[in-house]
């Protein structure tokens, strides 16, 4: 990105005595420090707004050179102290804890963070102070992410739920989950809110409004975990502000956190080292070679070139319907093909307006037809109302059937999106507005869809990357980027089938690559192990190629042609040949997902 996203931590720092594993250690801590000190070294820049002591304590000094730290001067013993013990089979018990000078954090020590900052208010001793600072940024523009504790929830359990309804991004483990809503899967919010329940060794769930998506957690050897869950915090919501989908950011601070707990109190975050990556499962592997060789060839071709999406079967430029078209049409972009007996079958090919149409080109086919049969249904209203036998009329093809494989997962996630668009007041044309408004509309465009049903869903965000990619290439430029802005990588399952069968992946699970050879069903860990390292080696093209994201996108997408499913490649016709490692018998994961 083009800057540093800006992150306020409301929340002092304290001192802590720590019992564990036959140890007892004094340590700087607190939840304000960990959020700090992991959303600082995951990129964002940092102000704690917090009483500050003088002299500042040595077990703190650290901190205070990586920060910027707002607020009155006291004295060190005056800071929160906490005298914690990890017992073991993970238990935890706090036998003192000091509120000191917390309650003396004012709002007027809040600097003016500008549009499109956030805020990280901690579980303070007092919930009410937490909710009235939570309210307060939220009206200031900010947006604001809280979390809580268990002994919080168990005293004021109605005031930590009006946190919850105060809060963008909510953080809590999965007790306090249960003490909140009765158990991890009842978990659920007001569409464009987000819950991060933090599961330990298991990982994490992301709860998008109605949606959840589950995140695993690297495996380390546990020595203090003090601070883990803040240090989640600080780093989900550093990545989240400088443009990740919730559940990627989730991904890189479960790392995170796993490495925290293996060092004693903040030292990992204190680290020069740059924070870990969330890691690639070990059954696909990235070519590096592979990947800088295909990158060259697309730095010239005359193929890579970005699309304007105009011409049959789209709206023509300055039709009316064209934004609706759009934002209902390409969430509609997934699961063109049909399974049989635990394996691909076929490719979707349906008959409408006397062509032969084969997946996407059909349904933008009977989407335009839709455009003029009945636009108002495209709007999020209409689409919000739909009837399975309405989006069936409406996507017939002629012999009057809805063809698409994917069967009602596509009024489903039609109704969803209308719903999330009603329910956030949003139009079309009015999230346009609200992203042209900012310094990185890319970025608030993509955060504002990843609110939405039928596209929040992917963390990848194919759809969404999709739709930001037509929006500014169209001739209306609907979208515009920031400076160093592009769309992610779009990858659907011609794009991983390129990448397969191009060697930029490579499969080193023999059961896998047999599974793929073989076309057959995969479960969601093998299919998210392929798509995770063909999203990477896209990204990488990207980078080396130094072409736009829509340039290298239309090169992979016009790929379908040459190298197709059903029938031999045509290597010939591949500008890519040269680099190609020819494992053309590899096929794309075969997993029915609404998400490509």
């Amino acid at each position: 990105m083009t800057s540093r996203p800006r992150l306020l931590v409301v929340g002092s720092p304290s001192l802590d005595l720590l019992h564990f594993g036959g140890r007892s250690v004094r340590s700087a801590g607190g939840a304000g420090l960990y959020t700090a000190l992991a959303a600082q070294r995951a990129g964002a820049e940092v102000t704690v707004v917090a009483p500050r002591p003088d002299p500042m304590p040595p077990e703190l000094e650290p901190a205070d050179r990586l920060l910027d730290w707002r607020g009155p001067r006291i004295l060190p013993d005056a800071l929160p102290h906490f005298e914690i013990e990890y017992l073991p089979g993970g238990e935890t018990v706090y036998h003192q804890a000091v509120r000191g000078s917390e309650g003396d954090i004012r709002f007027d020590d809040v600097p003016d963070a500008g549009p499109g900052a956030f805020a990280y208010v901690v579980p303070l001793l007092d919930p009410e102070l937490q909710l009235w600072f939570a309210r307060r940024l939220s009206a200031a523009g900010v947006r604001v992410g809280c979390g809580t504790y268990a002994p919080g929830v168990r005293q004021h359990g109605d005031i930590v739920a009006r946190v919850v309804g105060a809060s963008d991004y909510f953080f809590c483990n999965e007790e306090e989950a249960g003490l909140l809503w009765g158990s991890i899967d009842e978990v659920g919010v007001a569409p464009g809110r987000v819950v991060f329940v933090t599961r330990g060794a298991r990982g994490a769930r992301v709860v998008l409004g109605d949606r959840s998506i589950d995140i695993a957690a690297p495996t380390v050897d546990e020595l203090d975990p003090t601070g883990a869950g803040d240090t989640f915090c600080g780093t989900a919501l550093a990545r989240i502000a400088a443009g990740d989908h919730p559940a990627i950011a989730a991904r890189g601070a479960a790392a995170c956190a796993a490495q925290t707990v293996t060092a004693v109190g903040p030292a990992a975050l204190l680290s020069d080292e740059p924070p870990p990556l969330a890691p690639r499962a070990e059954r696909v592997r990235l070519d590096p070679d592979r990947i800088r060789r295909v990158a060259e060839i697309i730095a010239s071709a005359p193929e890579a070139m970005a699309s304007d999406f105009t011409g049959p079967p789209f709206p023509e430029p300055g039709n009316p319907v064209a934004l609706d078209f759009f934002f209902a049409g390409t969430l509609q972009q997934f699961g063109f093909w049909s399974e049989r007996g635990g394996r691909y079958d076929a490719p979707m090919i349906a008959s409408l307006g006397g062509r032969a149409l084969k997946g996407s080109d059909y349904l933008w086919t009977a989407f335009r037809r839709w455009a003029t049969e009945a636009p108002d249904e495209l709007a999020p209203a209409g689409q919000a109302a739909l009837a399975d036998a309405d989006f069936n009329y409406r996507l017939r093809d002629e012999d009057g059937v809805n063809p698409l494989p994917a069967g009602p997962l596509h009024p489903a996630c039609a109704r969803a999106y209308g719903r999330d668009m009603l329910a956030l007041g949003l139009t079309p044309a009015s999230l346009l507005a609200e992203a042209d408004a900012t310094e990185r509309p890319l970025v608030r465009f993509l955060r504002r869809l990843d609110q939405l049903g039928g596209y929040k869903e992917d963390p990848w965000r194919k759809k969404s990357a999709l739709l930001a990619a037509i929006l500014s290439q169209r001739p209306e430029r609907f979208l515009r980027f920031g400076e160093g802005e592009d769309v992610p990588p779009i990858v659907d399952y011609h794009c991983q089938r390129s990448c397969l069968r191009l060697g930029l992946v490579s499969v080193t699970d023999q059961v896998l690559a047999r599974k793929l050879a073989a076309r057959e069903v995969v479960s969601r860990a093998e299919e998210e192990a392929v798509r995770t390292a063909c999203h990477e080696a896209v990204a990488e093209v990207h980078r080396l190629s130094g072409r736009p994201m829509g340039a290298v996108d239309w090169f992979f997408f016009q790929n379908r042609t040459r190298c197709p499913e059903m029938s031999e490649p045509d290597c010939p016709a591949c500008p890519a040949d040269a680099a190609c490692a020819h494992r053309t018998e590899l096929f794309q994961p075969v997993f029915r997902t609404p998400s490509y």
